[in-house]
């Protein structure tokens, strides 16, 4: 394969759009799949036509062990059963080529996590992945990260530096300041004597997903427009900027739902059904975690486009199979199907590397770093976590900030939702016993590892943040809920209109004056503005103690005084109707109440003394655990993103 180069400008987008009728599913669902077996999705091929496949995957996030497990106990997914899927795959049709939707790492589980994702790259480059789009969380760690340690062209990067990734990146959406492309807008390989051509896009909700300060001068444009205009260019006749037989597109974009009928209608994923090219052959698309197989009509064509997409976390691939005329080059059948990755033999390589991260993340991920006496979660809401609610879980990591931040002068500490992962569970995930904190559990509950700063606000702008809660219109969560550390608190009038819902802001029971300053702590996702908190962008005097989030919550659970931590499910805040008189007494209730109005000090009492631990550059290969209970001075040393093995499937 070789990656394609930039596009210098973007064609005119006024191609035909896909006109779409009733959405038809390609394979009937009578055509069960049997466990460990690739079926047949069309009739053998007739004499002059080419027969190639796809197999495809999407939002892998480091699953580099399996996921899931069958009711008998056999397992779902997984990074060497997935690649055994693509191994009986070309055992089946040796014109199959491999391909990703993009998100193969970031979020990811602790085994990939612990070593910045390098075994996950690892093993994809094992398993032969040809290319892949850019997700959004490729841009976790920032651009310069994905370009120059991943990796985008398949080659070597910045400095002559080998990249992870032995398989190029596209994202054709994604422009730098002065309109160049930043990515690959595509690649092309022969499959069969057919030449393929792979378009990527990225979702342009990416600019809210990740650190403003990763993407800074980066533009995520429209998908249908920059798709379009690469499908043009493959299939306009000219050998000099690259042609293609086939064109697919690679998306991370997704629908909101699995019913054909709103996946070719609904939101920004409808659109690039409903806008593409009739120059595109077949949409595989991700980023929302859902299955679906559906095929639309296409306006000028006999054959309907597929669009698939195949859930999460190795759990299923897309077997996507086009028959080409070898003389006109144009499809003539398509068949595909979402193929549970079940019952496939394990690729040995794969295996190895597998098996590797695993020793690696055991030895490091067992040492306790603390201890709790029940559950501290997440809010939840019908088995699912619920960004908008506060949870005693995100108060938590901002009382861990605070505390560690108090140096740097800092009087309340915010930590956003979308930043905590896992649960920290009182039952053990191993052998360390009910009760403890293992490195893993909280390395888990705290994934992105994003640096901690202090920060100046006025009480205005404080006052702005929590107004921020309610998000933009057309965001994807309407509200969500900051994690307060403790002595904040805030009332709110649900009702009122936007930017004025916040009623009251106490600290310490104090009325927060809008003309004063405080320091207030965040990670960095947030003091770039991320989920749209964009006041906190504003912020002056800004302080970086050199620490990530991660290393600030192991620090803090270390404590002494923090032992037995148990759970505090008190919200922080509460509507401006149901504020009443608080009594002297502590009240009994866990029923969210106002602080009491009686005088308190303005300023937060000081807490133990906590010496600086030392700091550095963060090592790919893995991190330092300070042994538990040590003073809490010593902090753990990380990188990337993870998700322990899901328990839950969720999105982005």
């Amino acid at each position: 394969m070789r990656p394609g180069r930039p596009l210098v400008r973007f064609l005119c987008s006024g191609a035909a759009t896909a006109a779409l009728a009733a959405p038809l599913l390609a394979v009937p669902a009578s055509a069960a799949t049997t466990p460990g077996q690739v079926p047949d999705v069309l009739p053998a091929p007739a004499a002059g036509v080419t027969r190639i496949q796809i197999g495809a995957f999407n939002d892998f996030h480091g699953r580099l062990e399996a996921p899931e497990e069958t009711d008998d106990g056999n397992p779902v997914g997984g990074a060497a059963q997935l690649a055994g899927v693509f191994d009986a795959m070309r055992a089946k049709n040796p014109n199959t080529v491999v391909v990703s939707a993009g998100d193969n790492v970031g979020a990811s589980t602790f085994t990939s996590f612990i070593q910045q994702d390098a075994p996950t790259i690892a093993a994809l480059n094992a398993m032969g992945v040809a290319v892949s789009a850019a997700g959004n969380h490729e841009f976790d760690r920032g651009y310069a990260d994905l370009t120059d340690r991943i990796g985008v062209q398949g080659k070597p990067g910045a400095n002559g530096a080998n990249p992870l990734a032995a398989f190029p990146y596209l994202a054709a959406n994604v422009l730098e300041a002065d309109g160049s492309h930043a990515l690959p807008s595509f690649a092309t390989t022969e499959v069969g004597g057919i030449r393929v051509g792979f378009v990527g896009v990225v979702t342009q909700q990416t600019v809210s997903l990740v650190a403003p300060a990763g993407i800074q001068g980066l533009q995520f444009t429209d998908p249908v427009a920059a798709a379009n205009a690469v499908a043009a260019q493959l299939s306009d006749g000219n050998p000099a900027n690259d042609e293609a037989d086939v064109v697919v597109l690679l998306a991370h974009e997704g629908s909101s739902g699995t019913d054909c009928a709103t996946v070719g209608t609904q939101g920004a994923f409808g659109k690039i059904v409903q806008g593409a090219s009739p120059q595109i052959d077949a949409i595989v698309s991700g980023h929302t975690h859902l299955r679906y197989d559906c095929a639309f009509p296409v306006a000028g064509r006999s054959v309907q486009r597929p669009v698939v997409s195949a859930e999460s976390y190795s759990t299923a691939v897309d077997n996507l199979v086009l028959d080409v005329d070898t003389t006109s080059r144009q499809v003539v059948a398509a068949g595909h199907q979402v193929l549970p990755v079940e019952g496939f033999a394990p690729n040995a390589q794969v295996q190895r590397i597998v098996d590797d991260a695993v020793a690696y993340a055991d030895e490091v991920g067992r040492k306790p770093v603390g201890s709790i006496t029940a559950d501290i979660t997440r809010a939840f809401s019908g088995g699912d976590d619920d960004r908008g609610k506060q949870s005693p879980l995100g108060n938590l990591i901002a009382d861990a900030q605070l505390q560690q931040t108090e140096a740097a002068g800092a009087q309340i500490a915010l930590e956003n939702p979308g930043g905590i992962r896992e649960d920290l569970l009182y039952a053990q995930s191993g052998t360390e016993g009910d009760g403890v904190v293992t490195y893993a559990e909280a390395a888990a509950v705290q994934p992105f590892a994003n640096s901690v700063v202090t920060m100046t606000l006025t009480g205005d702008q404080v006052r702005q943040v929590l107004e921020e809660q309610w998000q933009p219109a057309g965001s994807s969560r309407p509200f969500l809920a900051l994690g307060l550390s403790k002595g904040l608190f805030f009332t709110y009038d649900e009702a009122a209109p936007a930017g004025q819902r916040i009623r009251s802001v106490t600290l310490d029971g104090a009325e927060v004056d809008p003309a004063a300053q405080y320091r207030v702590t965040v990670n960095s996702f947030l003091a770039s503005g991320g989920d749209n908190f964009t006041t906190l962008a504003d912020g002056t005097d800004r302080v970086e103690l050199g620490r990530t989030d991660l290393e600030a919550f192991t620090a803090y659970l270390g404590l002494p005084e923090n032992q037995r931590l148990a759970p505090d499910t008190e919200l922080r805040y509460a509507p401006a109707a149901a504020v009443t008189p608080v009594p002297t007494a502590p009240p009994t209730s866990t029923a969210p109440v106002a602080p009491a109005p009686a005088p308190v000090p303005t300023q937060r009492p000081s807490r133990t003394a906590v010496a600086a631990a030392p700091s550095g550059p963060l090592a790919s290969t893995g991190t330092d655990v300070a042994p538990w209970l040590a003073g809490g001075a010593a902090l753990v040393l990380a990188g990337g993103l993870l998700l322990t093995a899901a328990r839950r499937r969720r999105a982005v």
